[in-house]
């Protein structure tokens, strides 16, 4: 647990630092939005489709738990040897590998929803990115009480 604190600490400040980096000068940038609501809402002229923002939030879970499942496994002995080195330990060409099967599982339900928005089809994708959010950040929470080699 105290090593995750760190790197919560650093998601954190960068988000922090995004939000006070000041806006650009330009006549061409829409507005910054008032609020969190405003800045998922659809775009102008598009009637708002139920779901979602539910479907961004879970996309976000996501990746924050794949971050954490990469950062807790750095270094380590890797079970799976997919996602190992060479030496048979998590590095680079793992982080790389889980990079992909994330990216191409975004994509796909990007896909889905950009020509067939319904509110049905977001409330299973949001399940769906939940369910895997919750098996993974389980599997990162475990490797942190995995000692690296070495100690």
């Amino acid at each position: 647990m105290r090593k995750l604190l760190p790197f919560l600490g650093l998601c954190v400040s960068v988000i922090h630092a995004a939000d006070s980096l000041p806006a650009a000068s330009s006549a061409a940038v829409a507005p910054a939005p008032d609020s969190v609501a405003q800045a998922l809402a659809s775009p102008a002229g598009q009637a708002p489709i139920a779901g979602r923002n539910l479907w961004r939030i879970s996309l976000t879970t996501l990746a924050v738990s794949n971050a954490l499942d990469v950062q807790s496994s750095w270094g380590k002995h890797e079970l799976n040897s997919a996602l190992a080195s060479p030496s048979g330990n998590f590095g680079a060409q793992g982080a790389m590998l889980k990079l992909g099967f994330q990216g191409g599982l975004v994509g796909v339900e990007y896909l889905l929803t950009r020509h067939h928005p319904n509110p049905r089809l977001y409330k299973a994708l949001s399940i769906i990115n939940f369910g895997a959010s919750v098996g993974i950040a389980g599997v990162a929470a475990h490797n942190y009480t995995v000692a690296p080699p070495g100690r």
